[in-house]
């Protein structure tokens, strides 16, 4: 009697393990995303922008690493080069929406040019937070505002593409605002 208790104790347990890793595992695997602000304030339709101008997000350094540059890991190595890398998701994303003509990182901006900018405001293993402006490339006055949260997130370099198409879904959003 008392070793079919314990065997049944053992696939008891032994499924309730294999429940806690599809669980866990699940959870791991996936984001989240959070959009906390969005605002259009142009008076002019969004559509009416043909051409696009990235800058790389502004990234303090305190943000990922507090040691001196020669110092750091390869961890905060691969942080020092989010920027650069969100700017060239974002640009492929936006490409594949065909919302603009020209798409760029630099340039002369004009009347129907929207320059990109923004900041990292937060950034760690398991959140990463941006804020995103879209700016008018004649008055230099805010058009758009973005700002998102993803959750979840185990390592930030891997989500950068994630985060990418989500700035790119916002800017389709927008269009006919």
């Amino acid at each position: 009697m008392q070793s079919s208790f314990v065997f049944a104790g053992r696939i008891l347990l032994g499924a309730c393990s294999v429940w806690l890793l599809l669980y866990c595992g699940g959870c791991a695997a996936s984001s989240t995303t959070i959009i906390e602000e969005e605002v259009v304030t142009n008076p002019r339709p969004m559509y009416s922008y043909t051409k696009l101008i990235i800058n790389n997000l502004e990234m303090k350094r305190e943000l990922f690493s507090d040691v001196p540059a020669e110092k750091m890991s390869q961890r905060e190595h691969r942080y020092a080069k989010l920027p650069e890398e969100l700017s060239e998701h974002i640009e492929r994303y936006v490409k594949s929406h065909r919302i603009y003509k020209s798409i760029s990182h630099d340039g002369n901006p004009d009347a129907s040019t929207l320059l990109l900018t923004g900041k990292f405001i937060r950034l760690g293993r398991f959140k990463i937070s941006v804020v995103v402006s879209l700016i008018d490339g004649v008055s230099g006055q805010e058009v758009a505002y973005f700002r998102q949260t993803l959750w979840d997130v185990l390592d930030t370099t891997d989500s950068v593409s994630l985060l990418g198409r989500e700035v790119a879904d916002f800017i389709s959003r927008i269009q006919y605002k």
